[in-house]
């Protein structure tokens, strides 16, 4: 799922950067839109970790690690979402460029590459 959602932003950020960033400044905008996308992934990352939330090594102790950063931004977005919104400007720039787009879609292959890992081990 994450994998997916990853991909799904990652390719038009890859292809299309300038009508990326204008879309991303408008939903910035929404804060109701915002929030919900922070609730609804934080739902995901709960699920995640109510199994196991244990971080190791292996793949699935690194796919939790990611859920944990997945909670942890969510909860920040569900409550801070300005604020988060101000660090990602401050860490990465205003500017939406093909290098975001590159490194969103490497993650996406990323998570896709462990979950069929993970659904091929016994």
């Amino acid at each position: 799922m994450i994998g997916t959602f990853q991909l799904l932003f990652g390719i038009p950020i890859l292809l299309y950067p300038d009508r990326c960033e204008r879309w991303l400044a408008s939903a910035y905008k929404e804060d109701v839109l915002i929030r919900s996308m922070g609730y609804l992934w934080l739902v995901a990352a709960v699920m995640v970790l109510l199994e196991n939330s244990r971080v190791g090594t292996d793949v699935e102790g690194l796919v939790r690690l990611g859920a944990w950063a997945t909670a942890i931004k969510c909860l920040m977005l569900c409550w801070w979402p300005q604020h988060l919104i101000r660090m990602r400007e401050k860490i990465y720039g205003s500017r939406v460029n093909r290098v975001m787009g590159i490194a969103v879609c490497s993650v996406g292959a990323l998570f896709i590459a462990a979950a069929i890992h993970l659904k091929d081990a016994p």
